[in-house]
């Protein structure tokens, strides 16, 4: 029998993803569960752990990742699968994770491994890698103005999508460009753009699908450079996904390994996490191919 660590956000999904029935329906397809919340401050990994389960949204992913990427280089490296059970569950959709639970559970048992790219940062003290997509403009002013609202925001994960698209739509609209350095693979692509964005893969935020051909395992980035003569595109998407018929955003993406950016404007993330600084420094991010595993 298949022994699991199953790392729980009690917080996501509804009553039928409760640490109780989760933990039912994982042992009834004959696995052994080793149960912690995300949250909890000691859970470790036993090593005769044969693959994680992260029950939850991105940021447990991402937390959990975080955890398996500060180990040491001779400790075991783990495969994950994830539950999702966020909002917008970016990651889940990149692997092609169906939503239901019980047809998940049932695959682990002839599992297909999926490597997953990782992207390096240098020059951040607080952050060092990131999972989605790494960027400055218009995208990490969304995530300050939703968390700036977070106790008003409805429970239903459609409802709150649809807020953010509303919210998104009106900054689109507003904001200003800003300068970038920006250096890629050694060519260089400065210039004053609405929004920068380093993505890992396919989607961000409220599934913004910004780069559909993006690869989480060919070793490059997906970096998507949005101008002044590109705000209507963008407006007319978000436009479009509010109104259920969701457009095809062909922006060209610059496809690199590594590249040298400096934002002159406040607004910056790191995945959900905001950087908002009035100076940020400049930063060094380079792809680390394949450095975790998914079950697919």
């Amino acid at each position: 029998m298949k022994r699991i660590k199953l790392l729980h956000n009690a917080k996501a999904g509804d009553e039928t993803h409760s640490e109780q029935k989760l933990i039912a329906m994982i042992e009834s397809k004959g696995f052994i569960c080793d149960y912690s919340p995300i949250k909890s401050s000691g859970w470790d990994i036993p090593q005769e752990t044969d693959f994680i389960v992260v029950a939850g949204g991105d940021g447990t992913v991402k937390k959990t990742a975080q955890h398996l990427l500060t180990r040491q280089l001779i400790d075991k490296r783990f495969p994950i699968a994830i539950l999702p059970l966020g909002t917008a569950n970016n990651l889940s959709r990149s692997l092609n994770i169906g939503e239901e639970t019980e047809q998940i559970i049932e695959s682990w048992l002839k599992p297909k491994v999926q490597k997953f790219d990782v992207g390096r940062i240098y020059g951040l003290d607080k952050y060092n890698f990131f999972m989605e997509a790494l960027g400055y403009g218009i995208f990490p002013h969304l995530i300050y103005k939703m968390k700036s609202i977070d106790k008003d925001l409805p429970e239903d994960p459609d409802k709150k999508i649809e807020t953010a698209l509303k919210i998104l739509h009106e900054i689109v609209l507003s904001y200003k460009t800003c300068h970038a350095h920006i250096v890629i693979d050694g060519q260089d692509h400065s210039g004053d753009y609405l929004m920068v964005e380093v993505m890992n893969i396919p989607s961000i935020g409220p599934n913004l699908l910004m780069a559909p051909n993006a690869d989480i395992a060919d070793g490059l980035f997906d970096i998507i450079l949005i101008s002044e003569d590109q705000r209507e595109l963008i407006a007319s998407y978000v436009d479009s996904k509010l109104n259920g018929q969701e457009i095809k955003l062909d922006l060209k993406p610059i496809r690199g390994k590594q590249l040298y950016i400096k934002w002159q404007g406040s607004d910056g993330h790191v995945d959900d996490k905001l950087l908002r600084s009035k100076d940020h420094p400049e930063l060094k991010i380079e792809n680390d191919k394949g450095l975790l595993e998914f079950f697919q």
